[in-house]
């Protein structure tokens, strides 16, 4: 009884222990993650909310980025726009948040770590869900990070054209026409 107590203690302490280890000190991607799901949330607004308040948060977006960001924005249905600078990223920010409220929200967070492991790249499917409106907005991003001051920001954005979007592609297989078993 003694003997099985003290293994039960044993593996507790441990389990306690990989816990605590994992806790304080997490992984890179980890905190990469949690750091995306921060500015989700931070992102996201009521409607209801004063002015005062969404300056308040616009700033604290703006923190999740470098100082020299570079945001390149083309999806169909919106006109392409690129942001350059925290300073033209709050502005665009403050104009979003004057009217109606947006829960944002990133999905399927795929990172990859560059050969420093200094950058990093989160190719992630953004969601945005605007007050009102039945439908979502849905775009594929890469988010492009670097380590600075002890902390992953945000230094490009980039959305991603999926095949959907694409104006025009060939296929890579000849036509009919070409002779390829035409007769």
């Amino acid at each position: 009884m003694q003997k099985s107590f003290r293994l039960i203690l044993c593996a507790s302490i441990i389990g306690l222990g990989l816990w605590g280890w994992r806790t304080w000190f997490p992984t890179p991607e980890e905190i990469i993650r949690s750091r995306l799901r921060k500015l989700a949330a931070i992102a996201s607004f009521e409607p209801q909310q004063g002015m005062v308040s969404r300056t308040y948060y616009a700033q604290k977006i703006v923190g999740f980025f470098t100082p020299d960001v570079v945001i390149d924005f083309d999806s169909r249905g919106y006109e392409a726009m690129t942001i350059n600078g925290r300073d033209e990223l709050q502005q665009k920010v403050l104009a979003a948040t004057r009217f109606v409220g947006v829960k944002v929200e990133f999905l399927d967070v795929n990172i990859t770590f560059g050969p420093d492991k200094q950058t990093a790249i989160a190719n992630l499917t953004g969601k945005a869900t605007v007050e009102g409106q039945h439908d979502f907005f849905v775009q594929e991003f890469n988010f492009i990070l670097k380590k600075a001051d002890g902390q992953w920001l945000i230094w490009r954005v980039e959305s991603v054209k999926t095949l959907s979007q694409a104006q025009s592609f060939s296929l890579p297989f000849p036509s009919a026409a070409s002779g390829c078993g035409a007769s």
